[in-house]
């Protein structure tokens, strides 16, 4: 059975489902920016853990590791739900999940290969209309060229999903550039996250 991601209460379908009815929209203080931009919407959900908490959150995760992000390679759409349509028609509309290429630098909670090209999936991205990306609250989308901590779950397929509040961690702008495991391990995000995996919590 496929594993929970972030201890996810049911729920984040239905959220999804409702769209702009439920979204914030991250942009309404900028009017202008809107016709130039597409918006972003917050996606609200409910935690069994405490993601504010990185001991929690890694304890929850099967992988946790530092990744440059290589190339974002599609964006696909599951768990459609039907919605109506001003014009009284059903479309069916899909929760966007966003695929990535990365290369793993780093590995924190068990192990993944590095030096080579791997998948991931991120819950979040843009809608199926192009009319705006939803992003889980507290999280964010990967940027290609970047390096960030990720918690990922292995699925039943063998794939790489990471999903939820505080999923994706940034580094400090100063260590955006670093590409090695020396410069990593120098951060102070890597040493929170490196602390978190040696007293993960547990029930």
């Amino acid at each position: 059975m496929k594993k929970m991601t972030m201890g996810v209460i049911g729920g984040t379908i239905v959220i999804l489902g409702l769209g702009s009815l439920l979204a914030i929209n991250l942009y309404t203080d900028k009017p202008e920016a809107q016709k130039k931009e597409i918006p972003t919407y917050a996606i609200h959900s409910d935690y069994t853990l405490d993601v504010d908490n990185p001991n929690e959150v890694v304890a929850d995760a099967d992988y946790v590791f530092v990744a440059k992000v290589k190339k974002e390679t599609e964006t696909i759409y599951k768990n459609k739900t039907p919605m109506e349509q001003e014009n009284g028609s059903i479309e069916y509309i899909g929760e966007a999940y966003t695929q990535y290429k990365i290369e793993v630098i780093s590995n924190l909670k068990n192990e993944l290969e590095t030096n080579k090209e791997i998948s991931l999936e991120k819950q979040g991205g843009i809608r199926e209309d192009g009319s705006a990306y939803d992003v889980f609250e507290d999280d964010q989308l990967p940027i290609v060229g970047e390096v960030y901590i990720f918690t990922a779950y292995k699925q039943d397929d063998g794939s790489l999903l990471v999903s939820g509040a505080n999923s994706t961690i940034s580094f400090d702008e100063k260590a955006k550039n670093m590409d090695s495991e020396k410069a990593v391990a120098q951060t102070e995000e890597f040493e929170t996250y490196e602390k978190a995996v040696e007293n993960q919590a547990t029930e």
